[in-house]
């Protein structure tokens, strides 16, 4: 009789970890960065726990980091980045929901300049800023406040975002939040749509309607008082750039011996 050959049991996920580790070891590190069993089980998710798939695209993030100088933005580019922040266009909120994740505000009005380039940097700040943020609990919120939308972001800038917040922070969001968003803006949705990973496509959570509509959704997860009233929560917190800036602003001013000195 031909018996057919049994299926090897699938690793556990401690030892996809382990492996995991193993297996980008070599790879360029930063401190900002680290690989820990947190960090792998987010990649391992993100890739439905197929460890070469996990593989490949943690070692394209840490190459990406290693690239970009993610760990030392503000240290180098902080220019840029608080030429970008002037306006309050995204920013990481104060408040939290109920569960305690941080919460990305963006806003689209203050668009202040039409840099491809500092635009995808200026994210990237933002989300390292987020990640700094987060505490027992590793996702965030992102809320975007349609209200005074005049225009669409590039579809090369869209692509761009959405790539890198994909690729390099996965399993970071938790929900996004689109607050009155109009019809010119779902016209470019359709267009950006095919890019957004179907995972990501049903984070989604499109908030219309009267204020107690709106509030009724957003009690689902928050607080009012933790969320701005231009949003529909309760909070009189109004973004600040020189005030939000300060910290990174200082840590520049402080590291510019080390930039002449590599000169």
């Amino acid at each position: 009789m031909a018996w057919g050959r049994s299926k090897a049991p699938k690793p556990d996920e401690a030892t996809l970890i382990s492996s995991l580790k193993d297996a980008v070891k070599d790879e360029p590190q930063d401190s900002s960065f680290i690989v820990d069993d947190a960090c792998c089980k987010r990649y391992l998710r993100a890739r439905n726990h197929d460890l070469a798939k996990a593989t490949n695209m943690l070692r394209a993030t840490l190459r990406w980091r290693a690239a970009y100088g993610t760990a030392n933005i503000v240290r180098d580019k902080f220019p840029i980045i608080e030429k970008e922040a002037a306006t309050g266009k995204t920013y990481v909120a104060p408040g939290r929901d109920k569960a305690g994740r941080a919460t990305i505000i963006m806003r689209s009005k203050h668009e202040n300049t039409n840099d491809h380039d500092g635009n995808v940097l200026h994210l990237v700040y933002q989300m390292e800023r987020a990640v700094k943020a987060c505490d027992k609990e590793e996702k965030w919120n992102i809320v975007i406040d349609f209200n005074g939308y005049a225009k669409n972001t590039p579809l090369k800038t869209s692509k761009a975002v959405l790539s890198t917040m994909q690729d390099h922070y996965p399993e970071r969001l938790n929900k996004a939040f689109l607050v009155d968003a109009p019809w010119l803006f779902l016209g470019a949705f359709k267009l950006i749509s095919p890019f957004i990973d179907p995972v990501t496509r049903k984070k989604i959570v499109f908030v219309k309607g009267s204020a107690e509509k709106r509030a009724a959704v957003l009690l689902e997860h928050y607080d009012l008082d933790q969320l701005e009233k231009a949003v529909g929560g309760a909070s009189d917190y109004v973004y600040d750039a020189e005030a939000y800036l300060a910290d990174d602003r200082a840590a520049y001013e402080a590291a510019k011996p080390e930039r002449v000195a590599s000169l």
